[in-house]
C-alpha cells in the first residue's frame, strides 16, 4: 500500500511539475507576442516613414538606376510586410498559447521559421546590392549632373537638396559643373555652379534647397579659389552619399536583424509549451 501511494506521490508531484513548466512557457510566449507585435507596429511605423519623409524620397531619386526606386526602397517595403506579417504570426502565436493549442503552436512556429529564411535572404542580398550601387555610383550621380541637372526637375531638386543638406558642390568637386549641359547651354544665366553649392543665409530653412540665398552670391560664383574658397562648398557630395546610403541601410538591417532575434526566441518558447502540453 506504502508503494502505491509512494508511486501516487511521485506521479503528481510530476504532473505538477509539468504543469508548472506549461504554465511559465505559456506566460513568457504570451508576454513576448506583445512584445513581438509592437516591434511588428515599430517596423510598420519606420518602414511607411522611409518611403514618405519628403527628404528622403527626394534624395533616394540619386540611387535609381533601373527602374523607379531604390534599392533602400525595396528595403522599406520589406521591413513593411514583415511588419504585417508580425501581426498575423503573433495571433496565433498568442491564441495558441492561451488556448494550448498544439496545431496553432505549430503553425505559429512554422511562420516564424518561414520568415526568418526570408529575412536572411533579403538581408543577404541587400549586403551585397547595397555594395553594387555604391561601387556605380559615382557614374550614376556623375550622368545625372551632367545630363539632367536644370533640366529634369525632380533630379535637379534633388542634387540641390544634397548639395544644401551635406555642404558640397559636384560629384567629386565643383569643377564638376563646368562640363555639365547646364553650364554649357547656359541654363545657369551666367552661372558658374548652382546657387545650392555656396554658403547660405537660410541654410537652416527646410526648403532652403529651392529658395538659396547665398551669403556672397558674387565671390562663389567667382572661379578663383582665393576669393570663392569662404562663400562655396568646395567638397564633392560622392562621399557623404554614400555615407547617407550605407546608415540608411545599416539602421534597416539592424532592424530587421534584431527581429530575426526575437523570432528565434519565440520559436524555442513555442516548442517548449508544445512539449509541456
Amino acid at each position: 500500500m506504502n508503494s502505491i501511494q509512494k508511486v501516487s506521490s511521485l506521479f503528481k508531484d510530476h504532473k505538477m511539475a509539468l504543469g508548472c513548466g506549461a504554465k511559465c512557457a505559456k506566460g513568457v510566449l504570451i508576454a513576448f507576442n506583445v512584445v513581438f507585435w509592437l516591434s511588428g507596429a515599430a517596423m510598420l511605423g519606420i518602414g511607411i516613414y522611409f518611403l514618405v519623409d519628403t527628404d528622403k524620397v527626394t534624395l533616394y531619386r540619386l540611387y535609381y538606376t533601373d527602374g523607379d526606386y531604390a534599392l533602400i526602397q525595396y528595403l522599406a517595403y520589406g521591413l513593411i510586410g514583415v511588419g504585417g506579417l508580425v501581426f498575423v504570426v503573433g495571433f496565433f502565436g498568442c491564441c495558441g498559447a492561451v488556448r494550448e493549442s498544439k496545431c496553432m503552436l505549430l503553425t505559429y512556429f512554422v511562420f516564424l521559421f518561414l520568415i526568418l529564411g526570408c529575412e536572411i535572404a533579403v538581408g543577404i542580398l541587400a549586403v551585397i546590392f547595397k555594395n553594387k550601387v555604391i561601387k556605380g555610383m559615382e557614374d550614376n550621380v556623375t550622368s545625372k549632373l551632367k545630363n539632367k541637372y536644370g533640366m529634369d526637375e525632380t533630379i535637379t531638386e534633388s542634387i540641390d537638396l544634397a548639395q544644401t543638406k551635406f555642404g558640397c558642390c559636384g560629384v567629386k568637386e565643383a569643377k564638376d559643373y563646368d562640363k555639365i549641359k547646364w553650364k554649357l547651354d547656359n541654363l545657369g544665366q551666367g552661372d558658374n555652379v548652382s546657387k545650392t553649392c555656396c554658403v547660405l543665409k537660410n541654410h537652416d530653412d527646410i526648403d532652403a534647397f529651392k529658395n538659396p540665398k547665398p551669403v556672397n552670391e558674387t565671390l562663389c560664383q567667382s572661379q578663383d579659389l582665393k576669393q570663392n574658397v569662404k562663400f562655396r562648398h568646395q567638397k564633392g557630395c560622392l562621399e557623404k552619399l554614400e555615407e547617407f546610403i550605407r546608415a540608411e541601410s545599416t539602421l534597416l538591417l539592424g532592424i530587421g536583424c534584431g527581429i530575426a532575434s526575437l523570432q528565434v526566441f519565440g520559436m524555442v518558447f513555442a516548442i517548449c509549451l508544445c512539449r509541456e502540453i
